[in-house]
């Protein structure tokens, strides 16, 4: 009896690392690499890949991403408050599935209009950036972006766009709250 669970459970575990093994080498094969560090969209908080940049390079691009930001910090905060209606049409008694299809209608329309608005913001951003700093935006998006960490740099008043670290992470700057 006692053999037997030695040889189930070493069976278990050859079984357990040849299944781990086969999905390395399948994975390596099929060339797909590892998932990107951006999620679906490449250009989601594309301002906190901006660290390759030296502070007087920074300078000189935050007139334009504060003007293109201000049109979206709005529409983030609608997007906020439309996640909440989210939250309370799905935990509210009685259950109204109307009520949470039309909380996620509207949230999918803010977030469609900020997304926007974003991209709008990055194609500014590119056009000012030199060929050698695009690629250099370009690896930072591959990356993803920094880990936000209390005492980084955020909350130094480091950040692009004169964001500091704030409750949720990252604070609009004063002027937009």
């Amino acid at each position: 009896m006692r053999s037997n669970r030695w040889l189930i459970g070493g069976l278990a575990v050859s079984v357990i690392f040849n299944l781990l093994l086969a999905g390395f080498v399948f994975g390596r094969l099929s060339g797909l690499g590892p998932p990107p560090a951006y999620g679906p969209d490449p250009t989601v908080g594309f301002v906190r890949l901006l660290g390759f940049m030296d502070d007087a390079r920074r300078a000189s691009v935050r007139p334009t991403l504060r003007e293109h930001m201000s049109d979206t910090i709005p529409l983030l905060r609608k997007m906020r408050r439309n996640q909440s209606a989210v939250v309370e049409a799905l935990v509210r008694e009685p259950f109204d599935a109307d009520a949470l299809a039309a909380s996620l209608s509207t949230l999918l329309d803010n977030l469609t209009a900020a997304q926007l608005a974003s991209h709008e913001a990055f194609v500014a951003l590119a056009s000012q950036l030199s060929a050698v700093e695009r690629k250099q935006l370009a690896q930072a998006m591959r990356r993803g972006p920094p880990l936000h960490r209390r005492g980084h740099d955020s909350e130094r008043g480091d950040h692009p766009l004169g964001m500091q670290g704030g409750r949720r992470g990252i604070d609009a700057p004063q002027e937009f709250r």
